[in-house]
């Protein structure tokens, strides 16, 4: 291998390095924009949760409601 070979493969390994170096801070970036977005999201996805825990209270209140009138009923007879 001659050493101007040799030295056109070495500078595209450095090259490389530096691409991949600048690829993985770009990927950092990119996964903290997606955590601060996420963070940004949050307060919805707290209203949708309350949402449906209400909905779910309000179901197992008419649940027990409703078997508790049915045991009356069965109680009586």
């Amino acid at each position: 291998m001659t050493i101007s070979k040799r030295q056109e493969k070495e500078q595209r390994i450095i090259e490389l390095r530096e691409a991949i170096t600048r690829l993985e801070i770009e990927l950092q970036k990119d996964a903290e924009l997606e955590q601060h977005q996420a963070i940004d999201h949050l307060d919805e996805h707290f209203e949708v949760v309350e949402v449906k825990f209400n909905n779910l209270k309000t179901f197992w209140s008419s649940l027990k409601s409703d078997w508790q009138k049915t045991k009356s009923s069965m109680d009586v007879e």
